[in-house]
């Protein structure tokens, strides 16, 4: 077993590791000239020195780092003359200050930098979106040597058939999209523009609102989602995968090192939403409540606060899980079957789901809900008043500082 972990920069992350198969840590600054795949609101700010010193503490500890680039949409800047080089010249930075490896998911980009390190590891990103042998296979003959799979991760024969390839697929465990989620491009891309320097980024993502709707009507829709439990591992090692992903560089070092301890011992007895990302929920309500301080839009606000704090206090119970749940779902055509039709996923969420300490089959799903879009313009950078900045930390800019890139203008 090999472990993927966010990276949140914090100097107690890398102690707190100490025995467990943590083999690689990921992440970046807020804000670079590609992007790192997450809204820079959300994430810890670092600065340069305190990359570096993270940077030194990892390769003390052993351990590899991967600077995330793997943007999807560049936001039409490799038209521009000299996108190419700037781009260079911040990989070049990384490279120069240690960083073992990149996560891409632009061909470009991938191109790029393996011809200029081609001995650099580099691994395809969730964002790529792989969901064939064949786009698998395109990217190892670019250079890559590591597909990253989230959305496809219950697929079994997209695993065996990238692992009989040759590749190295990584798992991503710990996310709780939902099943084929229609709102992941759209999410994607915003993800990908927000975190690009000189973006005014929304201070809130509206494909998680879409998202977290959808289990809001029906809480089925977790439990057939694409998480990997600490105590399924072991059906995906068996068609060959034995490197997992753990995302979260928006958490505290308590959370991420609960979440690699569970993955680490195989098991975690509690609510395994302790160690799942649940963002359709976490971050809407978070949201919401802040424009319900702020008075926006309470005819809208209001019934959906109302929605989202109910799920705010489900819990997933772990040993309810029947033995051998992932196995099952790896044998089912998840892509070509009806979830109403084979109906297993329903079965056990009847099993292990407590809504406000109740079983599912008591929770009354909202009937009527307003036009969530009324929301699109309050999400926005320009009206959302102070900015929400992510953590601060011991070496990094104080909350509330200007962030700095990678790279300069």
């Amino acid at each position: 077993m090999e472990l993927v972990l966010a990276s949140n920069f914090d100097p107690e992350l890398i102690p707190g590791l100490s025995g467990l198969p943590v083999e690689s840590l990921f992440g970046n600054f807020p804000t670079s000239l590609v992007g790192g795949g997450r809204p820079p609101n959300i994430l810890p700010n670092v600065t340069e020195e305190g990359f570096r010193r993270h940077l030194a503490e990892v390769h003390a500890s052993g351990r590899r780092f991967y600077a995330t680039v793997n943007s999807a949409d560049t936001g039409l800047k490799e038209y521009r003359p000299s996108f190419l080089d700037q781009f260079s010249r911040e990989v070049g930075r990384l490279v120069d200050w240690g960083v073992d490896g990149f996560v891409v998911a632009v061909p470009l980009l991938l191109d790029r930098i393996h011809r200029e390190y081609p001995d650099l590891r580099l691994s395809v990103s969730t964002f790529a979106r792989i969901r064939t042998v064949a786009q698998g296979e395109y990217f190892l003959q670019r250079g890559a040597d590591t597909l990253v799979l989230e959305e496809a991760n219950r697929n079994r024969g997209l695993l065996r058939g990238l692992v009989d390839l040759g590749a190295r697929v990584e798992v991503l465990v710990n996310q709780t999209c939902i099943h084929d989620c229609p709102f992941r491009f759209h999410h994607l891309s915003t993800s990908s523009l927000a975190s690009q320097e000189g973006t005014d980024a929304p201070w809130f993502e509206y494909p998680l609102l879409q998202c977290g709707l959808e289990v809001v009507k029906d809480p089925v829709k977790l439990v057939s989602g694409i998480f990997v439990r600490p105590e399924d591992l072991s059906a995906l090692e068996e068609l060959g995968v034995h490197r997992f992903k753990i995302s979260g560089r928006n958490h505290p070092t308590e959370w991420l090192l609960r979440a690699a301890r569970a993955y680490s011992a195989r098991r975690y007895p509690g609510n395994l939403l302790d160690v799942l990302s649940y963002v359709q929920n976490r971050g809407p309500r978070g949201a919401l409540r802040r424009l319900r301080v702020r008075g926006d839009v309470p005819e809208v606000v209001g019934p959906l606060s109302a929605a989202f704090e109910a799920l705010g206090e489900m819990e997933l119970d772990n040993r309810a899980f029947p033995p051998g749940f992932l196995k099952r779902v790896l044998a089912t055509d998840c892509d070509r079957t009806r979830c109403s039709d084979c109906g297993y996923c329903a079965q056990v969420a009847r099993r292990v789901i407590r809504i406000r300490g109740a079983p599912l089959e008591q929770y009354l799903p909202p009937t009527e809900l307003p036009d969530p879009s009324a929301l699109l313009p309050s999400f926005g950078v320009r009206d959302s008043g102070e900015e929400r900045p992510g953590p601060s930390l011991p070496y990094g800019v104080p909350t509330g500082s200007p962030r700095r890139g990678a790279a300069g203008p």
